[in-house]
């Protein structure tokens, strides 16, 4: 018990959470990226056939992945991390038993999830000083049988939420593209800004179709903009790692100075605001990934020429991003109160 005291609540989820959004982009990453290129040849290849359905097998291991990374922030020991993953499969809702079979159906509810983890962690904190060398018979047991159980009785009240959330915002984004495009766009560029997980966001409340695309371009415009904003103050090799997502290396730089998020948060409305008339579409696990993914899976979604579709997944994706970062970069740095170059300085050595 003592043990867990000393996380913080927000610490806590904070460490929960970063956990669970890697196990995410590991388990996606495969599909997103190889799936699109080699689907035709499995069609008609056995070789590639397999390759692509070991690839697509991948995104499938998000409910046990997730579990032993969020414990693997607390430092569990192997028991332990076993055990929590063993109630994150049962309550993810990913493996459904139906006639005497039981069928993997996807990576289930991640909301539903991150609560079952939780409770395990939570658990296993409350009880590993008591069970002492049994720890391998009864937390097991605790976490398989207990919270495994509990998570099935609140899969379908916790799916029904998260998935109407979605279909809420998604409905929404339909009949008023412009407004919401814009919003969804500027969110998740301020988001993957901060340390929580755009990737975990998207996927748990289900955006997907134009209001995924939204998602996914706003990530990108961030990484733009803070590759705009670098280059001069730290040089190419920060600059680039920045415009392949990197942004992450910022955070004790948003964090003391947050008005930094402010040119970010605009490029991000350009871009969505752009995208609500261009419409590109994306799917819920990977709505929270900026480029190379995103314009990948956009892609599939993509009909008619192949040359123009690529044109304009180039447009929305790197070039009008970049150019509204460098405008927005250009106005800011004239505001010494709203921009200070020096807040862009990182120092990769911590």
């Amino acid at each position: 018990m003592n043990e867990l005291k000393k996380y913080k609540f927000g610490e806590f989820w904070n460490m929960l959470l970063s956990g669970v959004a890697m196990a995410i982009v590991v388990a996606v990453t495969p599909g997103a990226i190889v799936s699109p290129f080699i689907s035709g040849l499995a069609k008609v290849n056995t070789f590639w056939a397999t390759i692509n359905t070991a690839t697509n097998m991948c995104t499938y291991v998000v409910p046990v992945a997730a579990a032993i990374l969020a414990a693997n922030q607390f430092g569990f020991s192997m028991i332990e991390k076993a055990s929590v993953s063993l109630a994150a499969l049962a309550g993810s809702g990913a493996v459904v038993y139906s006639k005497g079979q039981w069928t993997l159906v996807g990576m289930g509810d991640l909301i539903n999830t991150i609560i079952v983890i939780a409770i395990s962690i939570v658990l296993i904190f409350l009880v590993r000083n008591y069970v002492g060398s049994f720890s391998i018979i009864w937390e097991p047991i605790i976490c398989g049988s207990v919270v495994g159980a509990f998570g099935i009785w609140t899969y379908k009240y916790v799916h029904m939420i998260s998935m109407g959330v979605g279909d809420i915002l998604n409905s929404f984004t339909n009949l008023q593209p412009i407004l919401l495009c814009t919003l969804i766009a500027m969110s998740f560029a301020v988001i993957i800004a901060t340390p929580l997980s755009t990737v975990g966001l998207a996927y748990a409340i289900g955006i997907n179709g134009i209001a995924g695309g939204a998602a996914s371009v706003g990530v990108t415009s961030c990484f733009m903009m803070v590759a705009v904003a670098t280059y001069k103050m730290n040089g190419k090799g920060v600059s680039f790692a920045m415009f392949w997502g990197s942004v992450k290396m910022m955070l004790a730089n948003f964090v003391k100075h947050p008005r930094m998020l402010l040119p970010i948060a605009i490029v991000g409305a350009l871009t969505g605001l752009t995208d609500s008339f261009i419409g590109i579409k994306s799917g819920s696990a990977y709505a929270g990934f900026g480029q190379p993914v995103g314009p990948i899976n956009s892609f599939t979604y993509m009909h008619g020429s192949t040359l123009l579709n690529i044109v304009i997944l180039a447009l929305i994706y790197f070039i009008l991003p970049i150019i509204y970062s460098i405008i927005v970069y250009l106005i800011f740095r004239k505001l010494p109160k709203l921009y200070d170059e020096n807040d862009w300085i990182i120092d990769i050595d911590k």
